[in-house]
Order: C-alpha cells, then structure tokens, then sequence
C-alpha cells in the first residue's frame, strides 16, 4: 500500500495550468463620460486581470491616460460619421512599464504590445460590424484586421473583441475551430472562421467544454435570446481556459469574456509600481518648529557628504511634522452605491427591473463623483485655498504623450521604446551647445564676497509660494518656511561655504523635468514645455544670489524690457502698443510691427554668451563663477512612461530656477546691445528712413516682455532690415528665430512690401496678419476694441463655468461674491486700464455681467422679469462689484501712475506724445483713450481749459479724491 502510494505520487504529472497572463473583452456599451468610466473602475477592482480589451467605448475624442491608482486607460474615439464604435484597453498598473506599444488604428481596431519577462505579446482589439451593414463593411473590417495581425511581429498574438458572430459547429476541413459550440454558425461566423483558417489562428471559444450558461456573452433585448458573439482568439494553444465573468457588470447587454494564457512553467512576475499620487500630507507647522529646534550642524570635509547628511537630517525632520489627515478620503462612491451596484451584480441579466437598476447605479455613480468634487471645492472656497490646485488633486486621471512624430522620418511612432528614443533625440539636441567650447575670462576677486545672513534664507524662503511640489531630494518649502530659525542659520553656514570655496554640492547639477503642453499638436514634441523640478535648497540658494545681484541685472535693462522686473507689468507695453496704433490711425502714420517668436528661447542660450553678458553688466565675478559652477555638468531626467530618459545638459537656462529669468533678460540684452539701431542719435539719421518711430525725439525701435518682442518702424523695408539683424545677432547667444510664428502687423497707411529673413543661407517669408494676441491683448491693424470685447466676454463665460459647482453649493453669499470677483471679473476686465470705452461697448460689458451675475444666483432673464427683479435687486442677491466702476477705478488708477512717472517709460512718452511733423486730416479724430478722461475730469471754466486731467493725475493726494468721487 505505502509503496504503491509513493509509486503513484511519483508518477503523478506536476501540475501545469497556471495562468501567467488574464486577457478579457467587454463590450462596455458606452464609457463616453467619465462618470461612465468611473463606474467601468470601479468594477475592475473586484476581479483578476492584466489587460482588458473594450468595444464600443463612444468617446469623442481619443485618450491616453492613468488613473490614481496606476490604471492605465487608453480608449480610442467613435466612428466620426455616428455616435458608435470605439475600441480601448484598460491595463493593469502592474503591467504599465511592460507595455511597449499602444495604438489605435480606427473605430473598430486596436492594439498594443507588452514585454513581460523574455516574450513579446500582441493583444489586438476588434469590433466588427453588426449584421446590417454593407457586405463592403465587414470587407474592410476583415481586410484591416489582417493587415494589423500580419504587421504585428510579436511571438504571442491575440485577437479579441466583440465580433457580432456565431462561430457554430467545425466544419470540413476546418483545423483552427474548436468543436464545442452553443448554436449553428451565422454569415458574421463564416467570415469570422475563415480568417482563422487563413490566418492560422486558434478559435479558442470552442477548445474548451463549458456548459451553455458559461458561454453566452451577449442576451438580446428583450431578454429572450443568448448569443456567443465575443471571442478570442490565439496564434498558439497557450490559453489554458476561456471562461465568462457572470458578475463583471457596467448594465451592459454583453458579459466579459476572460482567457488565462500560460506561457512558462513558472509563472511571470511583474514588478509593482508606485502610486501615481502618494496620500496627501498636512504639515503641523507647531511640529515642525519643534523638530527643527535642535539640529545636528552636519559638518563633513567632504560637501557633497556634508549635503547628503543635511538633506537627511531635514527629510527626517519633516517626516515627523507631517500626517496623514484623519478625514482624508479619496473614495468618491458612497456605502448606498456600492450596495446599489453589488445588488446589481447578482441580478439575472433576464429580469426585467435589470435596465432600471443599471439606469440608478448609473445616476449614483455620476452624483457621487459630483459630489465629492463638489464638497472639496466647497471646502477651499471657504478657506480661500486656490481653486485650481484642488481641482488638479481632485482629478481622476493624468494623460500622457500617445504617440510621436519622428523629428528626422516624420512618421508617427506609437511604440514607447521608439517613443523615448526620440525623447532622447530631441532634447539631446536641444540641450547641446553648437558652439564651441570657449573659455569666458572671468576677472579675479579682489575681495571676500559677504557670507549669507539668516535673515537672507528666510527672506527668500518667504518669497516661495505654498503648496509647491518638492525636488528629488523631497524636501518641501513649506517645511522649511516653517521650521525653527536655527535651521535657516544652518542652511546660512552651508551657502556661505558653497559660496567661498566656489562649489555647490553634485546633486544640484541634477534634475528631474517634466513636459507641460501648451498648444498645438499634441504629437510634436516642439509644443511641450520642459520644465526642470529642482531641489528646494538650490532655489533657496539661487534665490539668495538673485537678491544680491538682483539691482545690478535691472539697471543694465532699458526701459523696452518690461518682463520679469518689479512694477512693471504687461498693461505697460499693451498701453505703449494701442496708443501707437491709436496716434498712427488719427494722423495717418504708416506703422509696421513685426512680433518675433524664439523657437524653445530659454532652452537654447549658450552658456558662453550667458557668463559674458552677467560681466558686461557689471555682475561681480564671485558670483558669476558660482553660477557658472552650478551650471556646469548638468543633466536632468525625463519619465515620459516608465523609464527615465537621462539627457546632459550644456546649453539654456533652467524653466523653475528662480534666476532663470534674469540670466535670460540679461544675456538677451547683450543680443540687443550689439545691433546698430536701437540707440540711434537724435539728429544723426533721416526721420523717415530711421529705424523705429520718433516719439519726442526719441526712437521707439521695438518693445519686449522677456522673450516677446515687437520690432517697430515705419516701413516694412526698414523692418525687415531690422529683423535682419536682430536674427544675426541672436544666433551668437543661441536663440533662433521661429519664422513660422513670427508674423506682421501693420496699419493702412504702410507699405506692402513683403518681408523676408535670410537664415541657413534660405530666405523665409513673414505672414502678414490682421490681428495678434499680445500679452494675453487681441491687437487688430484699425485699433478696434470690439474683438477684444468678445474674448473678453467668453474668457468670462468660461471662468465662471469653471466654478459653477463651487458657487451652486456655496451658502455664504459674501464668499461666493469674493470668488467671482477673484475668479470672472478679472477674466472680463483684463487689460481694461487701455480700453477706449464707448457706450455700446460699455453697455456690452455690463449687459455680459448681468447675464453672469443671474447665472450665479439661479436666475434666467426669463424669470427675473416674471418676478418683476430689477438688476439692483440681483446685485443685493449676489452682492458682486460693479464691472463699470471697476473698470473705470483700474482706469483711473493706472492713468494717475502713468502720468507720475518719471522713469522715461513708453507709456509716458507716448500718451504725451502729439506728432509735430504730421497733420491730422479733417474731421472728428476717431475716440481716444484719454478722451473720457478729459471730457470727465478736466477742469473747465465755461468753454476755457483750466487744470487738464494730466496735471491733476501728477498730484497724488488730488488724483484720489478724483478715483473716489468717480468709484462711489
């Protein structure tokens, strides 16, 4: 007996049905919104699988995204000609980093590939058409389906989906049908077996013996019919077992359809990822002051040791100041709905209260997650938090690049390993010098430059805004705002050593950056902003030198740079634009304005060129080595899936560096300082063939915002001669000039001339336009407020859209008021301190508020007259600003600093401006902005000037009493 036993168990076959992959189909019936999606999530979540293959999504538009939990979701658009159609996957997080390529050839196909272990799989997703259509119809379903599965190279392939087929009984000949079946084969069936047979593919529905109840997918309408109409399909006999879900439901007509796919003996681990967004962190700020009272000063010879050590000690620190909040929750569904949808779940398919039951969990579903964005956007307004910050944390999913134009073939790639290869291309190039290495001569330092203060650190520690995202080393401002001064002495002691022995520690020559899109196409790597996120340190650091040499950088800028310096604003060129277009329209003045577009500006700027221009300006050279030292050797990282893309950095200035921006102004104005025109003499040049435009004996030649330029003159020759050599310039400090972009803008009265640049020895033309956004200001060639009044108008709209939920929920109505004061008036009212307002356009604003302001309290126009409700009475329901006398304060105020100043600004030269060579035609001018100004303010005996309204504005005391007495 004992011997016959261990006879038999020695003979016993090891055990081989292990599943090392599980691929289902579903057609899902609709995940056109995400509340549709959400509820698809959240049944997921009870079940095993690594990749499911979707039918039918009915998205509008294609999307590439992970959830919050690491769930990859790829769903692809419907048909363009219906509201049908549309193929996705949704992909397990353990899987993610495996994936290798996903791509969405039409409505009824897709594919993607995965790497797990030494194997490649292909999993290809179907939708055929339904019985109806067009034999062409299914021609071309069978006709592309083939072209993919031939193109795929992977040693495992599948092909999955709802194929609206009956596969029936194996006929004949047939080798790759299966012989168990639940009913007789259809027309969709024959042409369904007979790319099997042809492509040499496995049915492998009908390999396996399962009862009738486990087979069916799909039951009809009326409850009275069961069809097996999903199927999968194989290159091999490796899937171990095709089986439905019975409980996998979204109150879809058709059930999932599972395979477990056995590769290897040994089943294949996959490697866990972290979570997309770690649990959110309160910092205790009492905690915070207590762990930081007594520090270890971290002393080490070695100051990349020494860093590690503070880094550690502070990390420490931190981690003790901060918890998890006891309310924090990001499970949007309620303990009701989940109910509502296990009820569901258990519910035959075959009883009629089915439908109904999806339609409730449905509306669940979609109130909870409104509700839970609700509740959090509620909380902030109270708590005057930013809006947008705790949008971006409440959202669901993040989307990621789906595929990429190839910079050298121009053909799309959609494999990620292609993919990232080309990441590494692009910005490898980007980042690279194209000069040569050229030594910049720095002079000696005569004398010790001062170490850094405490009260230097946290001056610059208060400068940094709340809830920024930490750098490599996970160290947050808001700790460090927070902690003891003891800690801001320490971090003294560290900077003044990096200062004095000209080194900074290693780690801050790298970087981890992330690409942010801004507009265009999404494919075209050119239209993603990199921006580096650096360690909080080397912003405190660069920050400190920043306020030192800070007065040094300004005063080498002219008064043409308006960007990145304090009080100045963009209403300060928007002002000097309009009142050059406005004296060029009323006297006749031919004006030509070309705006210059950089391609990726302060990407390109070549270090050289960069440590020149801090020594022309005056910069002392301590600190120059010292910056030179932190920009050396650099590199940064960039994820765009799962591998990082290591890049070495030579060229460009760091987008998140808080000096960044200077470095830039400053090597830009080396640029300007070497062309011969923008300093032209009064007297010396002929005033018609001069570059720029004479302003009170002065030359106008361009203005700039940081790397926004407008180039100004009267004729469109003398303009191109201009941009001529502002691109010769430039290209000695690596900025190159986008010619696609830059365009012209230019009034009646210029010349026609068509202007051109020469660059790479290739003459490019500039496109002439009617209009141009500058600085967020529509500019049009008659000067014309009209157009700008709708933008105006619909950026209204949409902010207060934006909000809605917010204001719908909130009771207190002094908030709700304060939030569409901060959020919608300023999106209708910006730049309004250079409107030249007429009373149409005047009541156009107003008319547009009243329409906003009813909407925020729950008011139609409709009912507003049914009940009889003049406007003041929706102005003591909604208790908001008036939008006339808003603007007309902005006005006011800003008329008052322009007519102060006496910096030899723009915006005084020009509104002082009157044209002595010119003759204004005959007739009444067209309205000026100063007009209401005068008509309103000026004081006047009868029909005699007595005090204009310039002179009133340049008394302080008087020209508040007037902003009073015309606000009140």
């Amino acid at each position: 007996m004992d011997v016959y036993q261990s006879k038999r168990t020695k003979l016993t076959r090891p055990k081989t049905r292990k599943t090392d992959l599980r691929i289902c189909t579903f057609n899902c019936r609709s995940v056109a919104t995400d509340n549709r999606l959400a509820e698809l999530l959240e049944e997921t979540n009870r079940i095993k699988y690594d990749i499911i293959g979707l039918s039918e999504t009915k998205r509008s538009a294609e999307v590439h995204m992970t959830n919050r939990d690491g769930t990859g979701v790829i769903l692809g658009k419907r048909n363009d000609s219906s509201v049908s159609g549309g193929v996705g996957f949704i992909i397990n997080k353990s899987l993610m980093p495996k994936i290798k390529e996903i791509k969405i050839v039409s409505h009824r196909i897709g594919y993607l590939t995965l790497q797990v272990n030494k194997n490649q799989y292909t999993i290809i997703q179907g939708y055929a058409p339904t019985a109806d259509y067009e034999e062409e119809e299914h021609s071309n379903f069978y006709e592309n389906l083939e072209d993919v599965y031939k193109s795929c190279k992977s040693r495992y392939k599948m092909v999955i989906g709802d194929f609206n087929a009956r596969i029936g009984e194996r006929k004949g000949n047939e080798v790759f049908i299966g012989p168990h079946s639940m009913e007789n084969r259809n027309d969709s069936g024959e042409r369904l077996a007979t790319f099997c047979e042809v492509n040499k593919v496995f049915h492998m529905n009908s390999q396996f013996i399962k009862p009738t109840h486990r087979r069916w997918t799909y039951i009809s309408p009326d409850k009275q019919h069961r069809h097996e109409l999903d199927h999968i399909l194989a290159n091999g006999k490796y899937i171990t077992d095709v089986s439905v879900v019975p409980s996998f439901t979204n109150g879809s007509d058709h059930r999932m359809l599972r395979a477990n796919v056995h590769i290897n003996a040994k089943q294949a681990k996959f490697e866990q990822v972290k979570r997309r967004k770690p649990p959110r962190r309160v910092l205790d700020p009492t905690a915070a002051l207590l762990a930081t009272e007594n520090l270890d000063s971290c002393e080490d010879q070695d100051i990349d040791k020494e860093y590690d050590t503070l880094v550690h000690v502070l990390k420490k620190a931190q981690d003790a100041a901060v918890t998890i909040p006891t309310n924090h929750s990001r499970n949007r569904l309620k303990d009701s709905t989940r109910l509502l949808l296990s009820k569901r779940r258990f519910t035959d398919r075959s009883d009629p209260n089915f439908k109904t039951l999806s339609k409730e969990c449905r509306q669940a579903v979609k109130r909870d997650h409104e509700n839970f964005a609700k509740d959090r956007l509620l909380n902030a307004a109270n708590q005057r938090k930013s809006l947008r910050k705790v949008a971006r944390d409440i959202n669901e999913y993040q989307s990621y690049i789906p595929c990429l134009l190839s910079g050298e073939t121009g053909e799309k790639l959609t494999s990620r390993e292609k993919m990232e290869i080309e990441v590494r291309r692009f910005y490898a190039n980007l980042f690279a010098t194209k000069q040569s290495k050229a030594t910049t001569i720095i002079p000696q330092q005569t004398k010790a430059l001062p170490p850094f203060l405490p009260e230097e650190i946290q001056h610059s520690l208060n400068s940094f805004q709340n809830g920024k995202a930490a750098g490599e080393d996970k160290l947050s401002a808001d700790f460090l705002k927070s902690c003891h001064s003891s800690v801001h002495k320490l971090l003294a002691n560290k900077f003044s050593r990096y200062l004095q022995e000209g080194k900074v520690p290693t780690k801050w020559k790298s970087s981890k950056t992330t690409l942010i899109f801004k507009k265009g196409d999404k494919e075209n790597l050119e239209n993603y902003r990199p921006i580096c996120l650096l360690p909080v340190l080397y912003k405190i650091f660069t920050k400190c030198i920043l306020n030192r040499i800070r007065n040094s950088l300004e005063e080498a800028q002219p008064v043409e740079q308006a960007g990145f310096r304090r009080s100045f604003s963009t209403i300060d060129h928007i002002h000097s634009v309009q009142r050059l277009l406005e004296v060029g329209r009323e006297y006749q003045i031919p004006i030509t304005m070309v705006f210059i577009d950089f391609k990726k500006a302060f990407d390109t700027i070549e270090p050289t060129a960069l440590w020149e221009s801090l020594k022309t300006q005056g910069i002392d050279s301590g600190y120059i080595k010292l910056l030179k030292e932190c920009y050396n050797d650099c590199s940064t990282t960039i994820t765009p899936f799962y591998n990082p893309v290591n890049i070495p950095i030579t060229r460009g200035v760091r987008q998140g560096d808080p000096i960044s921006p200077n470095l830039f102004s400053a090597c830009l104005e080396s640029a300007f300082r070497r062309m011969s025109w923008p300093h032209l003499k009064e007297g010396k040049d002929d005033y018609d063939n001069s570059p720029g435009i004479r302003i009170n004996g002065r030359n106008l030649t361009h203005l700039r915002f940081a790397d926004d330029i407008i180039l100004i003159s009267k004729t469109p020759q003398i303009a191109e001669k201009m941009l001529q050599e502002l691109v010769n310039s430039c290209e000695t400090v690596g900025l190159e000039i986008n010619a696609n972009k830059t365009k012209v803008l230019r009034n009646k009265f210029a010349s026609s001339h068509q202007i051109h640049i020469r660059k790479n020895n290739t003459m490019s033309a500039i496109e002439d336009v009617e209009e141009y956004v500058y600085l967020g200001r529509l500019l049009n060639t008659k000067n014309d407020l009209e157009p700008e009044i709708h933008r105006r108008r619909r950026s209204a709209w949409a902010a207060l859209n934006n909000i809605k939920n917010t204001t719908d929920a909130l009771t207190c109505p002094k908030i709700r008021a304060q939030l569409f004061d901060s959020i919608v008036l300023p999106a209708l009212t910006y730049g309004s301190e250079t409107w030249t307002f007429t009373k149409a356009l005047s009541e156009r604003v107003r008319i547009t508020h009243a329409a906003l302001e009813r909407k925020l309290v729950g008011f139609t126009l409709t009912e507003q007259r049914e009940k009889n409700l003049h406007r003041e009475d929706i102005r003591k329901m909604s208790q908001v600003k008036d939008p006339l006398v808003f603007i007309t304060k902005r006005k006011l105020s800003w008329a008052g600093h322009v007519m102060r100043r006496n910096d030899n600004r723009w915006t005084t030269l020009l509104q002082e401006w009157i044209p002595r060579n010119e003759k204004r035609p005959v007739g009444r001018p067209p309205m000026r902005w100063a007009d209401s100004l005068k008509k309103e303010i000026s004081v006047r005996q009868g029909t005699q000037l007595i005090e204009p309204w310039s002179t009133i504005a340049k008394d302080r005391k008087k020209w508040i009493a007037v902003i009073r007495a015309h606000t009140n």
